[in-house]
């Protein structure tokens, strides 16, 4: 748990000793021993005792970092992961390149490790430290190592193993031969289901384990912070392992949460979006120190959190390969800046439900996901987008209404809006044009005035 040290040390189950470190051993300390030998031959002895759930725990943190290499990792406690490789060779270039790959794992890897390799997860966990491959075995060179396997050294039940050794039977290939029923007859239906999956010969089914979702990562401080500015390197620590937890998945995030985890017992929460899926870390961090710089902390900070939310598969299309070198770059970043700036108060403009077109206008945070849309969604497609609330009143020259001391010219199609149970006035929609450009929706009421309620 602690890294290698140069005190003796040794773990315990039951009172008798797992495991002992070199030191421990140089003092005579070997597994198997009680711990009160164990202590006698060395006074300094170091104890920890075995606890399941951590070592479950241990494996279950390797085996979701073997899933950058197969989607089919499966634990196989108490001490094993089994890894189904076949179906991505051509993924890594070969079984060579795979074979590098896991040497790089199980050299950073905190546990000592042994590598098995075989047709079966059983023959996997029995065929360990195979010499140097370049190509995965032939199906009668895996059966010939099977068949040296001592059966004192089958992960079997011991009183399994010695009946199966009082016949006379000294490795596993000298019961090969053997009909199958006799030797279910003999040595249990157990065995014989053991003995079938071991050589192939009957499925031996897996759940593989699947990524833990959502994201969420804490890191705890020595000392309590009330500078937000120090918050800038475990933000990035903690963004750092998200990248690469999302670029293992292929995927990406829409939204994640800061939790700020006050002294006071309180936990304040930080929300940051982005106007489209993405996954690096540099924008992230750039999006949530802008959001951070908004924040007042009401006590001294003892830990900060990071929820990554719901991921989403990346899209796997390819990127244009000859892009236009004047083309404008896209605005989903400057949108994602000026939302993070609640002084702004940014909002995007959609469809509400009201009597009147100035009240059908509602804002939705910038950010927030479209609406799904309805089957009467096409009904407001010929209305401006951008609507006064309340409308402009326009001055009349010759009866022609002018907009800024310039005429507008009138379009000849007209909608005529009424409400008489909403004690309401009709009004005359029309659309006119503007010299400097602009699309107006103007209308007239029952007193030959003019308004301006929006433009296109």
């Amino acid at each position: 748990e602690h890294g290698p040290r140069p005190e003796p040390r040794v773990l315990v189950r039951a009172n008798r000793v797992l495991l002992a470190n070199p030191a421990a051993r140089a003092a005579g300390v070997e597994a198997g021993l009680r711990l009160g030998t164990a202590r006698a031959l060395c006074e300094t002895l170091e104890v920890h005792e075995a606890r399941a759930d951590q070592q479950h725990q241990a494996l279950l943190r390797e085996a979701r970092q073997l899933l950058a290499l197969t989607p089919q990792v499966c634990p196989a406690p108490p001490a094993t992961v089994l890894l189904e490789v076949g179906g991505c060779l051509k993924l890594f270039g070969g079984f060579k390149p795979l074979l590098a790959r896991v040497d790089r794992y199980r050299l950073h890897c905190p546990l000592t490790s042994r590598l098995g390799i075989g047709p079966t997860p059983l023959a996997a966990w029995h065929l360990t430290d195979p010499p140097p491959l370049d190509a995965p075995p032939e199906a009668a060179r895996f059966q010939a190592w099977l068949a040296d396997l001592p059966l004192a050294e089958l992960d079997l039940d011991e009183r399994l193993r010695r009946r199966l050794q009082a016949p006379g039977f000294r490795t596993l290939g000298e019961l090969f031969p053997l009909p199958r029923a006799a030797l279910g007859k003999r040595f249990g239906v157990d065995f014989l289901d053991w003995l079938q999956r071991l050589l192939g010969e009957q499925a031996d089914p897996r759940k593989p384990i699947s990524p833990p979702r959502p994201f969420r990562e804490r890191l705890d401080f020595d000392d309590p912070l009330d500078d937000l500015d120090r918050l800038s390197g475990p933000m990035g620590t903690l963004l750092a392992k998200l990248e690469d937890t999302l670029n293992r998945h292929q995927e990406s995030l829409v939204t994640l949460r800061w939790h700020l985890y006050l002294n006071n017992g309180h936990r304040d929460t930080l929300i940051v979006r982005r106007a489209r899926q993405g996954h690096d870390a540099a924008t992230w961090l750039d999006l949530s120190q802008r959001r951070l710089s908004h924040h007042e902390l009401s006590a001294p900070l003892l830990g900060l959190g990071l929820d990554g939310g719901r991921p989403r598969p990346r899209n796997p299309g390819l990127a244009e390969l000859f892009p236009d070198p004047g083309a404008r770059p896209p605005l989903a970043g400057l949108l994602e800046k000026l939302a993070g700036e609640p002084a702004l108060g940014v909002y995007r403009p959609d469809r509400g439900d009201g009597h009147l077109p100035e009240e059908t206008e509602r804002g939705r945070a910038p950010l927030a996901s479209a609406p799904k849309p309805t089957a009467d969604d096409g009904r407001d497609q010929d209305r401006p987008l951008w609507l006064l609330d309340p409308p402009r009143p326009l001055t009349l020259r010759d009866r022609v209404p002018h907009w800024r001391g310039r005429p507008l010219t009138l379009f000849p199609q007209e909608e005529r809006f009424s409400q008489p149970w909403h004690d309401l006035a009709a009004r005359r929609y029309r659309v006119a044009h503007h010299p400097d450009g602009l699309c107006c929706w103007v209308f007239e009421d029952d007193q030959a005035r003019w308004w301006l309620q929006g433009f296109f």
